[in-house]
């Protein structure tokens, strides 16, 4: 049986806190960053349907949106509204890996 003293064993615990702290820390700037680019394509995704539906295609030149590019955005916006909700419920989840890292760090 070992003992805390054991040499490996501190230091296989310092390693730990040390990781630990960096996943944690690492883990929440990924999830926010995530959150950032989900919100960004929200906001093309909305900007896209104002558009579709206040400028309705015109005739002539110029490129006028077709169902190909609606169906596009709608895809968008469901995908966007879906990855913030997700990215919010990780980081809640791992709001309490970061609590555990501060602890381990003291």
């Amino acid at each position: 049986m070992s003992s805390i003293d054991d040499p490996i064993l501190k230091e296989l615990l310092d390693a730990l806190k040390e990781d630990t702290q960096r996943m944690a820390a690492d883990l929440l700037s990924i999830i926010t960053t995530n959150a950032l680019i989900a919100i960004f394509a929200l906001f093309l995704a909305v900007v896209s349907l104002v558009r579709i539906i206040f400028y309705p295609p015109r005739f002539g030149p110029g490129p006028a949106p077709g169902l190909f590019e609606s169906a596009l955005t709608l895809v968008l916006f469901a995908l966007s509204v879906v990855s913030i909700y997700n990215l919010l419920r990780l980081r809640e989840r791992y709001a309490r890996l970061q609590a555990l890292a501060e602890k381990l760090g003291r």
